[in-house]
């Protein structure tokens, strides 16, 4: 399956997370316009962002997050620490980190799949990694 159809399949999951009282960390993948290359090629077209942390208003419709990195060549309409709301529909993937076991990160764990096995340690280093949760992960596509 899909890493976003597998992170959206498994959004009840990351609700539950959000929920439960702790030191772990969510973040959400958000698809988002790319004002720049949108005019240049005269089409829409978007990039992905992940935000963290991430809360939920207390009707559970609306998440809060703000951005932890963002591209130099998106820093004119994104920045760093500027929180963004937005609802299930808008994610395409999410991650909790729960002091290094991490739960979810679709496009994450592809990322990771198509490294070189000597590259992946490092990776996981970069990420705050130290173990990945099974989450019903299986094999991992695009």
């Amino acid at each position: 399956m899909h890493a976003h159809a597998r992170a959206s399949a498994s959004l009840d999951q990351f609700v539950t997370h959000l929920q439960r009282p702790g030191g772990h960390i969510c973040a959400a993948k958000l698809r988002l316009n790319d004002p720049e290359s949108s005019e240049r090629l005269g089409e829409q077209r978007f990039v992905n962002l992940w935000l963290a942390p991430i809360q939920q208003d207390s009707l559970g419709n609306v998440f809060r997050g703000q951005f932890f990195e963002v591209p130099k060549e998106l820093a004119q309409w994104y920045r760093v620490g500027q929180a963004r709301q937005f609802t299930r529909d808008d994610i395409v993937d999410w991650f909790v980190n729960d002091a290094g076991l991490m739960h979810g990160a679709f496009t994450l764990r592809v990322v990771r799949e198509r490294l070189a096995e000597s590259k992946r340690a490092e990776f996981d280093r970069h990420t705050g990694v130290v173990q990945w949760a099974d989450d019903g992960a299986g094999s991992h596509s695009k």
